[in-house]
């Protein structure tokens, strides 16, 4: 099963952490919230937590 985004909210998510984007992909992701009404936000961190769940076990292992 691959990456699903979802509409939901991250109660939680409070720690403030600048990213800079290329700028293609920023519009892609900005494209992707207009189009889901997801937050730019939630995607993100949806994308990264996919991202992390998928890792080899040798790579995720010291951050479990």
């Amino acid at each position: 099963m691959g990456f699903e985004l979802k509409a939901i909210s991250y109660k939680r998510a409070d720690v403030a952490l600048t990213t800079r984007f290329t700028e293609p992909l920023y519009e892609q992701l900005c494209a992707l919230k207009k189009h889901t009404g997801v937050p730019l936000n939630s995607i993100v961190l949806q994308a990264c937590e996919y991202a992390l769940k998928d890792l080899p076990e040798e790579i995720k292992m010291p951050y479990k």
